[in-house]
C-alpha cells in the first residue's frame, strides 16, 4: 500500500502558506514553517515507502492526516472570517464618522 502523499502535500502547502500570513503572530508563523519543513522531509521519504495494507501505524497516520487536513481547512476559513470582520469594523467606523458629521450636537 502507498501512502496518500497528495493529501500530505496539501497540508504542507497550507503550512507554508500560513507561515507567510502576516495576520498571524510571528511565533505561530515560525511553528507552521517548522512543521511544514518537517512534513516535507517525511513526504520525500514516504514517496518510496511501501506499507502492509493492515499496518496499524499507517492507518493511524492516514487518519491523523485527514483530520489535520480538515482542521487546516477550517482554520483557513476561520482566518478569512476574522479578516472579513476586521474589514467590517473599519467600514462601520467610517459610517459612524459620517453620521457624527451630520449630527446636530455631540455631547462629550
Amino acid at each position: 500500500m502507498i501512502f496518500d502523499t497528495q493529501t500530505l502535500a496539501r497540508i504542507i502547502e497550507r503550512s507554508f502558506d500560513l507561515s507567510m500570513d502576516g495576520s498571524l503572530p510571528q511565533e505561530t508563523r515560525a511553528e507552521y514553517l517548522a512543521h511544514g519543513k518537517k512534513l516535507r522531509e517525511q513526504m520525500v521519504q514516504l514517496l518510496g515507502a511501501r506499507f502492509s495494507a493492515d499496518s496499524v501505524e499507517l492507518k493511524q497516520a492516514t487518519s491523523a492526516m485527514h483530520e489535520t487536513n480538515a482542521a487546516l481547512s477550517q482554520a483557513a476559513d476561520d482566518l478569512k472570517a476574522v479578516l472579513q470582520v476586521v474589514g467590517r469594523l473599519g467600514e462601520l467606523a467610517g459610517y459612524l464618522d459620517k453620521a457624527l458629521k451630520v449630527a446636530g450636537r455631540v455631547v462629550s
